[in-house]
């Protein structure tokens, strides 16, 4: 099981207790996201084109998206 599925696999309200306590950083929510968006972009495109892409919708580096999947993908 990736990091993306066991986020996924959480009780939302013991997910949402756990960013409230601290115990999950606030960004993974974020990650979740653009990781989300990144499965959609990748049925119409390469992953190089979804990475730009999503770099530019979300305002930040390409190696930053990159670092989002392999996290959600270990």
């Amino acid at each position: 099981m990736n990091n993306y599925d066991f986020i996924k696999n959480i009780d939302q309200e013991l997910y949402y207790a756990l960013i409230t306590k601290g115990l999950i950083p606030q960004f993974v929510m974020d990650w979740v996201l653009i990781y989300e968006n990144y499965l959609e972009e990748l049925k119409k495109n390469k992953s190089t084109i979804c990475v730009s892409y999503l770099s530019e919708k979300f305002n930040c580096s390409e190696s930053k998206i990159w670092n989002i999947i392999k996290f959600m993908k270990s």
